[in-house]
C-alpha cells in the first residue's frame, strides 16, 4: 500500500501543495517518406526554422507549490502530531518552531528546491529513539491528514514518497531489537494510573506503561520521569523500580538554580598548574604530545604524573568546584579533570529538558530537568567517568577524577605541558577518548625544558554512548 511508505516523514518530513501547472507534451519529430526515384528532385526551399524548445519540466518542489505550500503542510503536520495522544509524547522536548523550519528545509531540498537542509542526518536525529510500527502508523495518518487538507494531488504524493523512501532503515528500530515485556510486570503501575489525581501525570504513566510493554525501556523511563516531575517522586515510589531496574541509582536531591553567565570552554579543562597558581617553581618543565599508534590523536586526552622514589613527596591537590554545562545539546567542556573530592555542577542552559547519567565506576542518574536548573555531585574516587544524556544519544563528555599530584589535559593535537616539576623519575598514566584503557609508563624529567611523545593504543567504542540501561543506541 502506497500510504504505508509514508513512514519516512516520521519526525523530519512534510510537504506542500498546489495544483500542478499543466506541462505541454514534448512534440514528436515527424518522419518523412523518401521521394520516389521516378520523381524529379524537389526544388530547393528555404530551410524551416528549428522547432521551439519544449517547456522545461518543473521540479517537484515547484509543482508542490514551493516554500509557502511546503511550509503550510509542515505546520499542519507538526500541529497534528503534537496533539495526537498516540505520538505527541515524542515531541514534548522539541521546539515546534524549529521543527517546522527543519521540516520545510528537509522536504524542500529533497524535492529539488533551492534550499539547504541545516539539521542533523537521520541516523543522528533518531539515535536511541526506538520508534516502532504503532508510532509509525500514527505519524502516517497525521501526515495523510495534513496532505489531504491541502489537496495534494496523487502524482505529487507519489513522487514525494519516492524521493524520501530510502531513509526508513535509518529511523525505525531494527526488527528484533526490542524485547516485549509481559503485561503482568506493569500490573501495579497500571492499577496506579486511575488513582493519580493529576490528569497529565496519569496519562504519562499510562504512556510509560505502553512503552515499557513494547520494550522501549529508555523512552518509558523518560515518560515516568515526567510524571514524577509533576506529582513528585514520593507518589510514584512504589512503582519506580519497574521503570528503573538496571539503571544507575537515581539522585533525588533538591534541584538548584544557576544563573547563565559565560559559556564553559567546549573542549578540555583541568591542570594541576592552573589549579595551584601559587605553586613553587620545580626546576623542570615538560612539553609533550600524545599520539595514537604513531598517528595524530584525533581527540582530547589527559596525562597524569606521580614522582617515584623513596624520597618522593606526593602533593595532594585541593578539591575544587567545577561546572559541566549542557548547552546546544552538548556537554561543555567535553573533557574535564578534577582532583578527588571535587564537586561538579551540571546546569542545563538549553530551552529543553536534559539528563545526566553515568555507567562508570561512580554510577548515577541525576534525572531530567529544565533550563536554569542543576544538580551537583561530589566525586570522591579516582577514575574516568563517561557522562551521557539519556534523552539525547549523541551527547557525551568525560570527567576524570585524579589523585595524581600533577595532571594536564591534552588538546586535539595531543599537546600537553607541565610548567613546574622537580627533576626526577615519574610514573606516567596517559589516556585519550579514543583509548579503551590508559597507558602506564615512566619518564625522567631533567632540570630545564624536557620533551616527550607518548604513544597510546585505541580501542574505545565510537558513536553514541549506551543508554542508562546499557543498551546500544
Amino acid at each position: 500500500m502506497k500510504l504505508r511508505r509514508l513512514w519516512i516523514c516520521l519526525l523530519l518530513a512534510g510537504c506542500g501543495s498546489s495544483k500542478p501547472a499543466p506541462v505541454s507534451p514534448t512534440p514528436a519529430a515527424a518522419a518523412e517518406d523518401p521521394p520516389a526515384k521516378s520523381e524529379p528532385a524537389p526544388a530547393p526551399v528555404e530551410e524551416a526554422a528549428a522547432p521551439a524548445a519544449p517547456p522545461a519540466t518543473k521540479t517537484l518542489f515547484e509543482r508542490l507549490g514551493g516554500t509557502p505550500a511546503i511550509t503550510a503542510v509542515a505546520d499542519e503536520f507538526v500541529n497534528r502530531t503534537t496533539a495526537d495522544p498516540r505520538i505527541k509524547y515524542r515531541f514534548f522536548n522539541t521546539d515546534p518552531v524549529n521543527l517546522k523550519r527543519l521540516l520545510t528545509e528537509f522536504v524542500s531540498q529533497a524535492t529539488g528546491g533551492p534550499v539547504t537542509y541545516t539539521g542533523r542526518d537521520m541516523v543522528t536525529s533518531h539515535a536511541g529513539m526506538d520508534l516502532v510500527d504503532d508510532e509509525f502508523t500514527a505519524l502516517v495518518e497525521d501526515l495523510v491528514g495534513a496532505l489531504d487538507k491541502f489537496h495534494v494531488p496523487d502524482r505529487e504524493k507519489g513522487e514525494l514518497i519516492g524521493a524520501l523512501g530510502p531513509l526508513k532503515p535509518q529511523i525505525v528500530v531494527a526488527p528484533g531489537k526490542l524485547k516485549p515485556v509481559p503485561d503482568a510486570t506493569f500490573a501495579k503501575a497500571t492499577a496506579l494510573v486511575p488513582r493519580l489525581k493529576d490528569k497529565e501525570a496519569s496519562d504519562l504513566l499510562g504512556a510509560a506503561i505502553t512503552a515499557g510493554k513494547r520494550g522501549q525501556r529508555s523512552f518509558a523511563e523518560q515518560l515516568f520521569s515526567r510524571a514524577e516531575i509533576i506529582v513528585g517522586p514520593q507518589q510514584l515510589a512504589s512503582v519506580s523500580e519497574v521503570f528503573r531496574e538496571g539503571a544507575p541509582p537515581r539522585v533525588h536531591s533538591a534541584l538548584k538554580t544557576m544563573k547563565d553567565t559565560a559559556p564553559q570552554p567546549t573542549t578540555a579543562v583541568g591542570s594541576s598548574d592552573s589549579d595551584d597558581p601559587k605553586r613553587k617553581a620545580g626546576g623542570g618543565m615538560l612539553h609533550g604530545t600524545l599520539q595514537l599508534q604513531g598517528k595524530p590523536i584525533g581527540g582530547l586526552g589527559l596525562v597524569m604524573l606521580w614522582p617515584k622514589g623513596a624520597k618522593a613527596k606526593i602533593t595532594k591537590r585541593s578539591a575544587k568546584f567545577r561546572v559541566i554545562e549542557q548547552r546546544n545539546k552538548t556537554f561543555a567542556p567535553h573533557v574535564m579533570a578534577v582532583p578527588v573530592g571535587s564537586t561538579v555542577a551540571f546546569p542545563n542552559f538549553d530551552s529543553i529538558y536534559h539528563n545526566v547519567f553515568s555507567l562508570s565506576q561512580q554510577r548515577f542518574d541525576l534525572g531530567m530537568y529544565k533550563s536554569g536548573d542543576m544538580r551537583q555531585m561530589v566525586f570522591d574516587k579516582p577514575g574516568i567517568i563517561r557522562l551521557g544524556c539519556n534523552i539525547h544519544a549523541n551527547m557525551s563528555a568525560y570527567l576524570i577524577v585524579v589523585d595524581a599530584p600533577h595532571y594536564a589535559v591534552a588538546d586535539q593535537d595531543g599537546a600537553f605541558s607541565f610548567q613546574s616539576l622537580k627533576p626526577g623519575k615519574y610514573k606516567v598514566q596517559a589516556w585519550s577518548e579514543r583509548s579503551a584503557e590508559p597507558l602506564i609508563t615512566e619518564l625522567t624529567v631533567k632540570a630545564g625544558d624536557n620533551e616527550t611523545t607518548v604513544d597510546l593504543k585505541g580501542g574505545a567504542a565510537q558513536g553514541p554512548s549506551e543508554d542508562k540501561f546499557g543498551a546500544a543506541r
